[in-house]
């Protein structure tokens, strides 16, 4: 193929995004009949949606950071994320769900609870889920819907997660976070 498809995203309201052709298929299973193989996400999140119209502001938090964003527009730009009325994709307060209670901030994690951490440590218990190796923003956005996948599959009743940087793309996996939480 030798252009370019534009097309919506292969995912369910409210819960857990497709990051593979696989997770497309166990989230839809029959009811489609042809999934476009392009590969694995190379951010892992949805793409930032800006509203240009009158003074330029973030709808939905996303890949495209909004420093990145201020620079190429050469002004400040506002987040308006949680508005009063619905203008994109993204801002329903219950979204990005893995269908199990996620507890954010967490120092202490309860018994049996599968612990998200922002980066690899010491410690290697089968319930530790890593987003990074290092601690790396970009690779834990990557990583965030499939690991919340994994420990679905992994049989998990409940998430614990581990404080998350707010800087960056980290403003986005606390966004997305956030509204799987509200599950």
């Amino acid at each position: 193929m030798k252009f370019p498809i534009a097309a919506p995203s292969a995912n369910i309201s409210s819960r857990v995004s497709a990051v593979t052709s696989s997770d497309v298929k166990d989230d839809f299973g029959k009811k489609i009949k042809y999934i476009l193989e392009g590969g694995r996400s190379s951010v892992g999140v949805e793409s930032t949606i800006i509203d240009l119209r009158k003074k330029p502001k973030i709808l939905r938090l996303g890949g495209l950071e909004v420093g990145t964003i201020q620079k190429i527009l050469k002004k400040k730009i506002s987040i308006n994320t949680n508005p009063s009325k619905i203008s994109a994709p993204g801002q329903l307060k219950i979204h990005y769900s893995p269908g199990i209670p996620i507890r954010l901030n967490v120092k202490k994690i309860k018994k049996d609870e599968a612990f998200l951490l922002i980066r690899k440590n010491k410690i290697n218990k089968t319930n530790y889920y890593f987003l990074s190796k290092k601690g790396d923003l970009k690779e834990a956005a990557k990583n965030l819907y499939t690991i919340l996948r994994k420990i679905k599959k992994d049989n998990y009743k409940s998430i614990a997660v581990d404080k998350i940087p707010n800087i960056g793309i980290g403003k986005t996996i606390n966004d997305r976070l956030i509204r799987a939480s509200k599950f």
